[in-house]
């Protein structure tokens, strides 16, 4: 699934396409996508211009003249930005006719991707941002003190507490696992025994992880792709998700499942 990296790649590229385009007409085929009341969302979002494209964890936003529009891709979720009328297909279950004669056109497989209007107000203060913790990329002087007694809440391993995004998020099952090999730490631990230096580590790793794979444009890899003519060469760089060899002890990777989440790591390297 894509997580900031992809998300990232995704939002700018669309920055370069759609900015300062007039949603003419939105249609929406499968109204499972928009959380809101389907009237609401159309009476807020179409006739509205793009003035800017942001991200927030694996949120996409779209900014409008008026209020913002949050997009979250899930498993599967793409975008096409295409001529009026030149890709159709059973899984494009929203399609933004904009005012330059090109749609935007949101494809989905698995229906689980989700969009919503939020008020100038509210962006930040209601769910589902108010409840994403630190943004690796966003955030550059967080309050980690703040952020590790969040962690030692979690009662549950390390890996499931880092995918639930409260405490770091962006972080999905491919990055967790770089992160927690970067930073030597097994992701069966419990997150509440994580000690401060360690979660200094993870957020460190985060950074330099997360960063590299935005220049990298992302990770293609099994169901994602891109669909804005972008390919990601992160899955290059890879140390152990999807791997079989530890690339610094030479001795074979645990592949486990924790919490339904297929893991990988390092038995010698990761304490």
């Amino acid at each position: 699934m894509p997580e900031l990296p992809e998300v990232e790649t995704v939002r700018r590229v669309l920055k370069k396409d759609i900015i300062n385009l007039k949603i003419n007409d939105i249609i929406i085929r499968y109204n499972g996508i928009i959380e809101d009341d389907i009237n609401y969302f159309l009476d807020n979002v179409k006739n509205k211009t793009i003035v800017d494209m942001l991200r927030r964890g694996k949120y996409l936003i779209f900014k409008l003249n008026e209020g913002y529009m949050l997009s979250h891709l899930r498993m599967e979720g793409k975008y096409f930005y295409l001529p009026n009328d030149t890709l159709d297909n059973k899984h494009i279950h929203v399609i933004f006719i904009l005012s330059n004669g090109y749609s935007l056109l949101y494809q989905d497989v698995r229906k689980f991707g989700k969009m919503s209007y939020k008020k100038d107000n509210e962006l930040y203060d209601t769910h589902p941002l108010l409840d994403l913790g630190y943004d690796p990329i966003l955030d550059l002087n967080p309050n980690y003190e703040d952020l590790y007694k969040n962690l030692l809440r979690k009662k549950s391993p390390i890996k499931t507490a880092l995918l639930d995004q409260s405490v770091i998020t962006g972080l999905g099952n491919i990055y967790v696992d770089e992160v927690l090999f970067e930073s030597k730490i097994n992701p069966e631990r419990q997150a509440n025994n994580i000690s401060y230096d360690e979660f200094l580590s993870i957020c460190n790793s985060s950074v330099s992880i997360l960063t590299k794979a935005i220049e990298n444009k992302g990770t293609t890899i099994r169901s994602y792709t891109s669909s804005l003519g972008v390919e990601g060469n992160y899955q290059n760089f890879l140390n152990v998700h999807t791997k079989n060899i530890c690339p610094h002890c030479k001795n074979a990777l645990v592949r486990v499942k924790i919490n339904g989440r297929t893991t990988y790591y390092c038995k010698t390297c990761q304490r």
